[in-house]
């Protein structure tokens, strides 16, 4: 809890305003959508999903921004790729089909097979793409995750103490108090293929104040019709009509 501005904020919430995120932590809160990279804001080094797996290796439960799960500290990120690609399930995998299953094709920009062949060529000494992840010494793991680290993007940004937020993050808890609150409010960057939530939502009853026609059903999934009339709308208020809602289709989505 931080003090009077977000009675009911933990670590490891993200709270959107315009599509910028910033992360909480017992301290500190980092912002991604200034700067500093996705895998910064959230202490994850490696961009892994959220999920159980995640959370078994330290990620805060229940937590995530955009795709992502929020680490406590780099450190507990770090190790966490280590494990992703050590798990049992996965040792008789080559590094090919590791990527495919880390960055698998169509998630984002990846490419797995350039992907694998960056991993390749950071290791050296005989390593290729075929190359199991069980015939792998825990040097070439940890420079194996050092490589992913890199790949990924890890570039710092804005970082501010809880005593000293900037003021529009101070109004902002302030106006929204309750977690409950803040996540109706919720302005979240979004696109096909996000998490249902209440800040999708949100996006689809300002929309539907549009006055698109059919109107969305506002169930929190960012699917087709969504992107569609998000499509529309950015059209309409001569912005690039590619469905993903950002920081300037969010400025005119509350200002029109």
């Amino acid at each position: 809890m931080y003090g009077n501005t977000a009675a009911d904020t933990e670590a490891g919430d993200c709270v959107s305003i315009l599509a910028i995120a910033h992360v909480f932590y017992e301290d500190t809160m980092r912002i991604w959508g200034t700067g500093g990279t996705i895998s910064w804001a959230n202490k994850n080094p490696g961009n892994i999903v959220r999920s159980g797996e995640a959370e078994s290796y330290g990620a805060y439960p229940g937590k995530y921004n955009y795709l992502f799960a929020v680490f406590p500290d780099e450190a507990t990120g770090f190790q966490a790729v280590r494990k992703f690609l050590r798990h049992p399930n996965r040792r008789t995998k080559t590094i090919l089909e590791m990527m495919k299953i880390y960055a698998p094709s169509g998630h984002g920009s990846n490419t797995p097979e350039q992907y694998a062949q960056a991993i390749v060529d950071a290791l050296g000494g005989g390593v290729t793409t075929s190359t199991r992840i069980e015939d792998l010494s825990d040097q070439q793991i940890t420079k194996f995750a050092e490589k992913i680290k890199q790949v990924e993007g890890w570039t710092t940004g804005q970082e501010y103490s809880l005593d000293d937020l900037p003021e529009h993050v101070r109004e902002w808890l302030e106006k929204y108090p309750t977690r409950a609150e803040r996540a109706a409010a919720d302005q979240p960057f979004a696109k096909t293929g996000v998490p249902r939530s209440e800040g999708v939502k949100n996006i689809q009853k300002r929309l539907n104040n549009f006055g698109g026609t059919p109107p969305l059903v506002v169930d929190g999934i960012f699917g087709a019709k969504t992107e569609t009339a998000a499509k529309k709308f950015q059209q309409a208020k001569s912005l690039t009509p590619d469905g993903i809602v950002g920081n300037k289709t969010w400025m005119k989505l509350v200002n029109f």
